[in-house]
């Protein structure tokens, strides 16, 4: 249930990871290519990803910059070596620095750049063909069509599967897809009549294409039609949208005509409101098919070749040649002239048949979303055969054999699947190949140096937690190499999650200074307790988003019942005694005789309250040889868990007790998760932060076990044992939904999206 409400309130679904898209082209100026990449990138960054790109820049950055999309300048329109390696060093340091996941290359520099990165830093590449190009030596040489290979269509993929050594299992076809909501007949174009001086009398012909050599052919015929097309039409307009190292030559024969009736708008992002406006459209490939979801008439033109009036008898050609006119008759004056004239003379039926079937087509056939998924299952087949990078890399006290850190493990990993099971996890254990073995998950030795080199040059987040790790109780020695692991992740621009910690005791005033200066410069900070936060303020970490959730561990699913009764029968112990679970350990500032005064104060509860003792070790094997010594000094019947299990079982075996006597945090925690009251015996101030987060108050300090006050609360909590229960219900409810908010920050943190405070009920 509580997962529920968790999603209700996280955005009403489970959280997912956003794969990290690095795209990169030539430039953004207009053109056919780049309003591919553009509209592909609108709607990935729309639809759960993260995109970046890279090319030398142009109009459309702008609209990049308005959907949140980040560009980075690169040299990427030039031959020139120099150029080509400074553009490799800048696309080398955004993989690195914003850990992409994959890059995909348009056109042939940016591949061929983009290949150098991949072969150096293993990133997954692929690639889209646009066009065909030269198939000469000194070309073939720097061309490089990646990993896998979309087409635009079929000719482009014959094209390269007859002259790259390309297999066709990698290679796929997709289409130029339209954005027909912002394509339409419905845009409103009445800002052009004025900028330019139209009519609704005048009749438009668009013209949207490069203006650049080899790409402006049509341009110059239609300005040498223009006086006979004025003569027989005197309200046409001829409209050039499109800039390029042509443009000035062509706008200036322009401005010489007699007539004045060819307007040059230049480079422009409203084409959509060109394509609106026109009466008839000339272009090719995807300039073509915008016009058509614009409901035009179009004829198809270009360098290329010349089709005439776009018309169902040619759309099987059209397929074939994906709109370009590839192959087909050569562009020529007087077929452009007559076809324009035809198009003039025609009544409204004939117009609207032809509308109708240009933009029925779009809308079955060119969709952005037909395209767009095109490109994801390809980068879906390229990352599942690529595990390049980790989302997550988890740092703790990890394979040391304790049951309480085991499980934090455990509900850290089971809580980020939950959200999304396509995660990638690392664990830095002192155990890898049992870690490996236990969760699942890639797991490397946590002091091997260059393999946490290796791992953080391509990881995401830090996950530093759960637990205690931040404390000098045990030794400084802890805690420096949890600060160091942080302090490293920061330099190789890894975010930093220092995940549902408690903080502390941090005593000696070196400590706390490194544990500010390192803290400070992390990403987020939860906590399992208000006395962490209150720590944290006192030694100055007070610029960071710090919450305060709850340890993982209450998250972890609940153990089947039959599970739990077939394990104890197998441990020899009878569930239908009246179970009090034990979880005991050694403890350095103990008394000397703690075992002896331990020993005595259960086998008198149990005595007064018809109690049998039932002792679970957390960690192996001190705690087990630690119980059995106080075992052999009982005189009442008693039992001991000697194997090892999982926290969700532990917690299933505490739910058959009534009640848990704990030093150790972890089986507190487990006790409250199966809705079990404790009392407890406090040896660390977590244990204390804990029973006050968990509105658990029955405790002593561990100096008081030999004293009448163990004896009190212990009665204090058997008399209001009723009120107890249904406290502990409320609270346990609470703190479920408290530890899912952990592993949810962390995917937020992941796909670089804010993270707010206001469902953590602090």
């Amino acid at each position: 249930m509580w997962y529920i409400l968790i999603e209700y309130l996280l955005g009403g679904e489970k959280m997912k990871k956003k794969t990290r898209i690095l795209i990169t082209l030539m430039g953004l100026e207009i053109g056919g290519a780049e309003t591919h990449v553009v509209e592909l990138c609108k709607y990935l960054s729309k639809n759960g990803y993260l995109v970046y790109v890279a090319s030398n820049g142009g109009i459309y950055e702008k609209v990049l910059e308005k959907h949140g999309i980040k560009h980075i300048y690169a040299p990427l329109t030039s031959k020139n070596p120099y150029k080509m390696y400074s553009a490799y060093k800048i696309i080398k340091k955004a993989v690195i620095d914003n850990k992409i996941d994959l890059i995909h290359s348009h056109a042939r520099i940016p591949a061929f750049v983009s290949s150098f990165v991949h072969k150096r830093l293993k990133v997954p590449f692929m690639t889209t063909v646009h066009g065909v190009y030269s198939t000469d030596f000194l070309f073939k040489l720097l061309t490089n069509w990646g990993q896998k290979t979309i087409c635009v269509s079929e000719d482009i993929k014959s094209y390269v599967l007859n002259n790259y050594n390309i297999k066709e299992e990698n290679t796929f076809v997709t289409i130029n897809g339209i954005d027909t909501s912002k394509f339409s007949p419905e845009t409103d174009y009445s800002d052009l009549y004025k900028e330019f001086g139209l009519t609704d009398d005048d009749f438009k012909i668009v013209y949207v294409s490069r203006l650049d050599d080899g790409n402006c052919n049509m341009a110059y015929k239609l300005l040498n039609i223009s006086q006979k097309l004025y003569d027989i039409i005197p309200n046409a307009k001829i409209i050039m949208v499109g800039d390029g190292n042509k443009f000035s030559e062509i706008n200036e024969k322009a401005n010489n005509l007699p007539h004045k009736n060819v307007i040059m708008a230049g480079s422009r992002t409203d084409v959509d409101k060109f394509t609106s406006l026109s009466d008839v459209f000339i272009g090719i490939s995807r300039a073509a098919l915008e016009a058509m979801s614009s409901r035009n008439i179009v004829l198809l033109g270009g360098d290329p070749g010349y089709m005439g009036i776009f018309r169902e008898d040619i759309l099987e050609e059209c397929f074939n040649n994906n709109f370009t006119c590839r192959n087909t008759n050569p562009l020529d004056e007087n077929s452009l002239l007559n076809d324009i004239i035809s198009v003039s003379k025609m009544n409204e039926d004939e117009k609207d048949k032809l509308k109708d079937f240009g933009q029925k087509l779009i809308f079955d056939k060119y969709s952005v979303k037909t395209m767009a998924d095109d490109n994801i299952k390809v980068y879906e087949k390229l990352l599942s055969e690529n595990n390049y990078s980790y989302d997550f890399v988890i740092s703790g006290y990890y394979g040391f054999n304790n049951s309480g850190d085991d499980a934090l493990l455990m509900a850290m990993i089971n809580d980020i699947k939950e959200n999304d099971e396509n995660a990638r996890i690392v664990v830095l254990s002192k155990n890898p190949k049992e870690t490996r073995k236990l969760y699942g998950v890639d797991s490397i030795n946590r002091f091997n140096l260059p393999k946490i080199k290796k791992v953080f040059e391509k990881s995401k987040v830090l996950l530093s937690g759960g637990g205690s790790l931040l404390q000098d109780i045990t030794s400084t020695k802890s805690i420096w190499y949890y600060l160091s692991i942080i302090k490293y992740a920061i330099k190789k621009k890894v975010d930093v999650f220092v995940y549902a910690n408690g903080i502390g005791p941090i005593n000696k005033e070196k400590n706390r200074k490194r544990t500010k200066e390192i803290l400070s410069n992390v990403n987020l900070i939860t906590l399992r307790d208000a006395d962490s936060k209150h720590l944290l303020n006192e030694i100055g970490v007070n610029n960071v988003k710090t919450i305060i959730t709850a340890d993982p561990a209450f998250s972890l699913k609940k153990c089947d019942d039959e599970k739990i009764c077939n394990i104890l029968k197998d441990e020899n112990i009878d569930c239908k005694k009246n179970l009090i679970a034990i979880s005991i350990r050694d403890w350095k500032n103990a008394s000397k005789d703690f075992e002896k005064v331990i020993a005595q104060k259960i086998d008198d509860i149990c005595k007064k309250y018809g109690f049998t003792p039932l002792f679970l070790p957390m960690q192996y094997p001190f705690d087990l040889e630690f119980s059995k010594r106080v075992i052999s000094k009982l005189n009442v019947e008693s039992y001991i868990v000697k194997k090892q299990y999982s926290g969700e079982i532990l917690s299933g075996i505490i739910n058959k007790c009534k009640l848990t006597i704990a030093m150790r945090l972890h089986a507190l925690i487990y006790s409250t998760s199966a809705n079990v009251p404790v009392f407890g015996i406090v040896y660390d101030p977590k244990v204390d932060s804990l029973l006050k987060y968990t509105n658990q108050p029955y405790c002593v300090d561990i100096s008081e076990v030999d004293s009448q006050k163990f004896f009190d609360e212990f009665d204090n909590l058997m008399k209001n044992i009723d009120e107890v229960n249904s406290n502990l219900s409320i609270t346990l409810e609470k703190l479920e939904q408290k530890a899912f908010l952990n592993s949810s920050y962390a995917i937020k943190l992941l796909n670089k999206e804010e993270v707010n405070d206001e469902n953590s009920w602090n």
